[in-house]
């Protein structure tokens, strides 16, 4: 048994961090572990905190009895955890190779870390039969000159296209729906610790041509990180990525030639086959069980058996607390769109 922490099980809306734990939750229900939803931190043995900055600084205080994973959707950059933050009996989750390697070339260094990224939903997201009528462009806080030269590429090329905004805002249904009638995407999106959008358009069996970064900071905002964290080289829009997905170009110059590429070797590319192989929901949630046998020697089936040691739930799943989260969400969502919420950030 599993007891999972999680602040974003409380929305609805979706979002990255929502995506990693429903997604772990569909898996774990595929391979029939069972698991509970924000109990007492010391429900049972396997404790995951997922977002939960408050469950973290409990992790000290634990009885020894219980095991802690943590992560991924907690802080943006090492230098984000207070000092005093003891999670030394903790296993600390990165959602790809890049990104495990940003934070330890950042010094990272309160207990061990592993790689782990949250399955993709295969059946949500399959191979469409609708006839392939344009070229998807998705656009994420990328600079406008970079839009506007890959926009020239695909006109040049007579290239029939649907641009996608992600910082206008678009509703999941109309992703899913473009979906449906793209013959391929190009991607000009930033850094992607994961990218799980990326991922889904690879399971519907769709290549992408990556328009990569050269660097972290290479995007729209990134106000949270430092010019160092910004210069960081070693980092992809596309985490997880092979030959069978597409092709990543870095020099916006490429672009027709990169266009002319993907349209040759259209038929050639198997991106669902690279997600069946390395992030399906039961695969992921299988690696994410394999961490407790492998840092704290909880097997499978004894977690399988497992009962609770005390029950009652922790604040995530108390009403007041609930109604308190939301508020704030409400209140933050109103100042973002009043343009309050950048003059507090400073």
């Amino acid at each position: 048994m599993i007891n999972i922490i999680s602040r974003s099980l409380i929305f609805k809306n979706v979002s990255g961090p929502k995506k990693v734990i429903d997604n772990l939750i569909k898996g774990l229900d595929k391979i029939g572990y069972p698991y509970v939803l924000n109990k007492r931190l010391d429900y049972c043995s396997c404790l995951y905190i997922h977002d939960d900055r408050i469950a973290l600084q409990e992790v000290k205080n634990l009885d020894p009895r219980i095991r802690v994973i943590v992560g991924p959707n907690l802080y943006v950059v090492p230098r984000d955890l207070p000092r005093s933050l003891d999670i030394s009996r903790a296993v600390y989750l990165v959602p790809s190779e890049w990104n495990k390697r940003f934070w330890l070339h950042f010094s990272f260094d309160k207990c061990p870390m592993e790689v782990w990224g949250t399955g993709i939903d295969t059946e949500e997201f399959k191979p469409s039969t609708e006839k392939k009528e344009f070229v998807l462009l998705y656009f994420k806080q990328r600079f406008n000159e970079e839009l506007e030269r890959v926009e020239m590429g695909l006109k040049k090329k007579n290239i029939n296209y649907k641009l996608l905004h992600y910082d206008k805002g678009y509703k999941e249904s109309e992703f899913k729906y473009l979906l449906k009638e793209s013959r391929y995407v190009v991607w000009l999106g930033r850094q992607e610790s994961q990218g799980i959008a990326l991922q889904e358009i690879l399971s519907s069996n769709i290549p992408i041509l990556v328009c990569d970064v050269s660097s972290v900071g290479h995007c729209l905002g990134g106000g949270e990180l430092n010019r160092e964290e910004k210069d960081y080289t070693d980092t992809s829009s596309a985490s997880y990525f092979d030959d069978r997905c597409g092709i990543k170009i870095k020099n916006l110059e490429e672009i027709e030639n990169a266009l002319d590429t993907m349209e040759e070797k259209l038929n050639n590319f198997a991106p669902r086959e690279y997600i069946l192989e390395n992030l399906t929901l039961e695969g992921q949630a299988k690696k994410l069980l394999g961490f407790y046998e492998k840092y704290f020697n909880i097997s499978y089936t004894e977690g399988l058996m497992e009962k609770p040691f005390y029950l009652g739930n922790w604040i995530n799943a108390k009403w007041h607390y609930v109604l308190y989260l939301k508020l704030k969400h409400w209140v933050k969502i109103l100042l973002v769109k009043f343009g309050i919420w950048k003059l507090i950030k400073g």
